[in-house]
């Protein structure tokens, strides 16, 4: 039905959002900037970056480079106060003061370029990034610059970020709130869960720019995600003329890590040709104890204590190509295509002692034996388009995004019951053999239109539309082996189906005041969703019909020279996974099982915050957030079989946090440079699960702090650590957790080289344990996993080195692509 429908919504949904542009069709004005580069001699410099910046919040407006003459000339600029820039290899960098652009044209007078002084060749690693960069409305996290983050994976660099959490089930949390959009160059995942883990795990850090930390989002982004948005931005070299780098990592803890790769970039005027490859292969562990009792009444009734260990094996290649052309100095267009491809095999040993309170003398136990070998991967093509249609800065942006996530894997469990009598070590009866066979797919199709322009009174306005079909197609097959015949498994076999339709339209407003900026959007979105499961027990079926507003409004008072305050209200919502809805239950060993629960309803939150920001370094923000039906990951007795614990997820009744969060960049000395994150905040649960009511809340906190040391003759140093203390999510209660990394680089061949050495997680602190606790039921667990390591990495770039700063373009597939769980398991 909802395929059908695709030229029927793309109509009625772009329709709209096009006769508003046309209706906004009033003359804006716009000026522009020109000038000339020259040398101490007066000579031109050719080439030199160029930037205007808007003075209120840095944000990048245009980026030119001098022509042979030395000259520049930035034009289509909308009105208002700029600071230029000029930057160039061998320079010492120009910012002007803040200069005010009208209708008109904006004459520089010659910026004369002073050489490097000759001692600053030793140190040239001075102007390196901080790990993490404090920006009004987000945090940047530059990985590319972090020695200790060499060679780890995305996911161990985002449990290492500001406020980042990684629990246990590699669930990931913002400042202590889940519900986190998880992007990568602007698009959101189509898989969640265990499924985005394991593909993080498998992306090096070798392949990430940096990481974006966004908790308070405007309208123009995709209303999901109450808890904010992470984007990881993976590199691309932005030289002129051919450039690339080749890259090697090797890291040892327990096993062996890793990663190797190479990204290539040519650049012109007209043309920007870009391509890379990375690739690993991981092996680690995970090491997990569980001590998991059953109570009857309030009285102990058995108890699981449960010694589980996995080996796991990663191999992943992944790569993309893609260009952007200039048909005109008003018209872009541009292509991207991405593959990549992991190998999954995990092989596992769990031993369980069965303790039952009717045989406190005859304790048994049994062992479980699996393995699971899973292939999954990813195809995605971008076709985008961006046009300015005149001098008054009014733009048009058109995007179309098709991806494919296809799964594959089986499963293969042998379970053997024991009674522990001395002397007796056979079995009680014939193993039990379960086989499953995985097969998913999911296809995302999206469309969006971005228009911006610059209204009478400088109002400048964002409008857009966008419209999404997925399609999420898993059939899970569980057969028992046991008696020497392949039985399909009626209770695990499961075919789902889920097709999802969004629709989206957005306005977002924003005008600059003297010490004023102000910020109003409002997101309208509409889902229409069914799905349906075909068990051999019978079908069942669900549907979703709804429409959400979703405000936003942001504030800005420039108070004097180094202080600013902002304000930021906005709207979300998480809508359930669909992995999430799947009712398949996959098998982990004969008392635990994961499954989805179809009956989840989107969790929509309200959040407010109010930040100071000193001197551009120091931001610290109170927040407050309500939200209703927060999506829960839980660990709960099984209704309908006994002493069987089901991982699932669940809605509660709500979510209420107040946090204050801090984030500063202190130039300790001339040599030595310190960030430090630290959020204070108090989460307060409510709800009722498997007859346990839940109200309860706890203060706690988290810090992570970076340094980095700049050492003589080209040597560099770092060191950061992390602490989380003692919290609450849920009916869980997390312990404390910490870690401490440490890392030293060199610069070789003329900085065109790079090696790195570093160590994380050097006391291994960094794994998580907790306690889950219900009415009848009881679980704790330690959760060990191969986080020491030592690793070496050696970098080498080649082709030119002069850098004019581009903005990376956003495709349109957004939302759904965090949520297209491959039911995999």
């Amino acid at each position: 039905m909802v395929n059908s429908n695709i030229m029927y919504t793309l109509i009625r949904t772009l329709f709209p959002a096009l006769i508003i542009i046309g209706l906004s069709a009033a003359v804006s004005r716009a000026g522009s900037v020109s000038g000339k580069i020259t040398n101490e001699a007066g000579q031109p410099v050719s080439l030199a970056s160029v930037l205007l910046l808007r003075a209120t919040d840095s944000v990048l407006a245009k980026t030119e480079l001098t022509d042979e003459k030395g000259e520049y000339h930035l034009t289509l600029i909308a009105d208002g106060s700029y600071i230029l820039r000029v930057n160039m290899m061998g320079y010492e960098e120009y910012a002007s003061a803040p200069i005010t652009i009208g209708s008109s044209d904006v004459p520089m007078p010659d910026i004369k370029l002073h050489t490097r002084a000759t001692e600053l060749k030793e140190v040239a690693v001075r102007t390196q990034k901080p790990f993490v960069e404090v920006r009004a409305d987000k945090l940047v996290v530059n990985v590319e610059g972090s020695i200790v983050s060499t060679g780890s994976t995305a996911l161990e660099v985002l449990a290492r970020s500001p406020g980042v959490t990684v629990d246990n089930n590699d669930n990931i949390s913002l400042k202590g709130k889940q519900g986190v959009n998880v992007m990568i160059n602007g698009k959101i995942q189509p898989i969640s869960g265990q499924d985005l883990a394991n593909m993080l795990k498998s992306m090096s850090s070798n392949a990430i720019e940096s990481i974006e930390l966004i908790s308070n989002p405007s309208a123009k982004y995709d209303a999901a995600g109450t808890a904010g948005i992470i984007n990881i931005k993976l590199k691309r070299d932005k030289k002129i003329g051919l450039n690339g780098s080749v890259n090697g990592t090797y890291g040892q803890g327990i096993y062996g890590k890793t990663n190797w790769g190479f990204n290539m970039n040519y650049r012109n005027k007209k043309v920007n040709l870009f391509a890379n490859y990375n690739g690993s292969y991981r092996e680690g562990f995970n090491h997990l104890t569980l001590d998991r009792n059953f109570f009857e009444g309030g009285q102990f009734a058995s108890a699981y204590i449960q010694d589980n260990n996995y080996l796991y094996k990663i191999g992943s290649n992944s790569g993309n190509i893609g260009m952007d052309y200039s048909l005109s100095a008003k018209t872009t267009i541009g292509c991207a295509f991405n593959g990549d491809q992991t190998d999954f095999l995990r092989e596992g040993y769990n031993y369980s002692l069965v303790k039952d309170a009717d045989r406190p003398d005859m304790p048994r136990h049994f062992i479980t034996e699996n393995r699971a070998p899973n292939i999954w991967g990813s195809r995605t093509a971008n076709l985008n388009l961006r046009h300015t249609f005149d001098s008054g800065g009014k733009s048009l942006t058109v995007d179309a995004d098709y991806a494919a996530y296809p799964s594959s894997g089986t499963q293969d469990f042998t379970t053997t019951y024991y009674n522990d009598v001395a002397g007796d070590t056979r079995p009680i009866a014939a193993p039990v053999i379960l086989n499953g066979d995985l097969r998913g797919m999911t296809q995302i199709r999206s469309g969006k239109v971005d228009h911006t322009r610059t209204l009478p009174g400088k109002i400048n306005m964002e409008v857009g539309a966008k419209t999404s079909f997925v399609t999420s197609d898993n059939d899970l097959r569980f057969y028992d082996l046991s008696s020497g015949k392949r039985v399909e498994d009626a209770g695990r076999t499961n075919h789902f189906v889920y097709n999802e339709n969004i629709n989206a339209g957005y306005v977002n407003l924003s005008k600059e005041y003297d010490k004023w900026s102000t910020q109003l959007g409002l997101r309208t979105e509409q889902t229409i969703a069914d799905g349906h499961a075909t068990t051999l027990k019978g079908d069942s079926t669900f549907t979703r019909r709804y429409m959400q507003l979703f405000p936003s409004f942001a504030v800005q008072r420039h108070l004097n020279k180094k202080n600013d305050l902002g304000v930021t209200l906005s709207r979300r919502i998480e809508r359930p996974n669909y992995d999430q809805l799947n009712p398949s239950a996959y098998y982990l060993d004969p008392t635990t099982f994961k499954q989805g629960y179809p009956y989840l309803i989107p969790a929509l939150s309200y959040s407010a915050e109010l930040s100071w920001v000193h001197d551009q370094k120091f931001i610290t923000n109170l927040n407050y957030t309500r939200t209703a039906h927060p999506i829960t990951e839980v660990i709960q007795p099984s209704p309908t079989e006994a002493r069987v614990t089901i991982q699932t997820q669940k809605n509660l009744k709500s979510m209420q946090y107040f946090g204050v969060n801090g984030s500063y960049q202190v130039k300790v000395t001339r040599w030595w440079n310190n960030t430090t994150n630290a959020n204070v905040y108090y989460a307060h649960y409510t709800g009722d699960i498997a007859g346990t009511n839940l109200s309860a809340g706890r203060v706690t906190f988290d810090a992570n702090s970076s340094n980095s040391f700049l050492l003589p003759k080209d040597w560099s140093a770092e060191v950061s650590g992390f602490y989380q203390a003692p919290q609450l999510y849920g009916y869980m209660s997390l312990r404390p957790t910490w870690m401490l990394n440490v890392g030293i680089q060199k610069n070789l061949l003329e900085k065109r080289a790079t090696l790195r050495l570093n160590a994380t997680d050097i006391f291994w602190r960094g794994y998580p344990r907790a306690t889950s606790t219900y009415v009848d039921y009881r679980e704790s667990f330690v959760a060990q996993r191969d986080t020491r390591q030592v690793t070496m990495s050696f970098t080498y770039r080649f082709g030119k080195r002069t850098v004019p700063p581009t903005m990376r373009h956003r495709g349109g597939a957004e939302d759904e692509k965090r949520r297209a769980g491959n039911a995999t398991g």
